[in-house]
């Protein structure tokens, strides 16, 4: 069962900074990937954070995401969030924000309600910047515009036919010829 939360990150599946740090340090340094889970969504929009320290403005991705750890528990149960945020490593976002700025380019043939679906395996590798890793992901799914509504059609035409409803009878009753108003006369 996916566990709801405000935000899906990797701190939310599991993976803090020290987690990935440990992680990262126990693999060969070329060519050496950890695995920290699958996240797919379907984004709508962006949503603006502003740092109150920095006034750096950084974007979340808005609409529906699910991701699942590659850790466990400590129950040893599967680690899956569902959120309506979602925050992914820098380039790999820049890439999804992109998809989603070219379908919703209204000047462009876009529709300004697009949305844009990805599926990606995240990945933390080695790295010798100061935290001692960087992000990397495999794509599941190109991020391409998305129609839930076409999807679930889709996954419908295999359920029965409707049958059509039958035609309600028709009712017969006597012809009569409406009565003049008052006050008007018959021609």
């Amino acid at each position: 069962m996916s566990r709801l939360s405000g935000k899906l990150t990797a701190k939310t599946l599991g993976w803090d900074r020290n987690a990935i740090g440990m992680a990262t340090s126990a693999v060969p340094a070329v060519g050496g990937r950890v695995l920290l889970g699958r996240i797919v969504g379907i984004v709508a929009g962006l949503k603006q954070i502003v740092n109150a320290d920095t006034g750096e403005i950084s974007n979340g991705l808005k609409g529906q995401f699910r991701g699942v750890s590659s850790k466990k528990d400590a129950d040893g149960n599967e680690i899956s969030v569902t959120a309506g945020v979602c925050y992914l490593p820098g380039g790999i976002q820049d890439m999804i924000e992109g998809a989603l700025s070219a379908a919703q380019d209204t000047a462009n043939g876009g529709n300004s309600r697009a949305t844009v679906q990805f599926g990606i395996d995240l990945y933390a590798i080695p790295a010798t910047n100061k935290a001692g890793y960087s992000f990397d992901a495999d794509s599941l799914v190109s991020a391409t515009e998305a129609d839930p509504l076409a999807m679930l059609l889709d996954m419908a035409a295999g359920a029965p036919a409707l049958d059509a409803p039958e035609a309600a009878p028709q009712l017969e009753g006597p012809e009569t010829e409406a009565e003049p108003a008052k006050g008007t006369a018959k021609k």
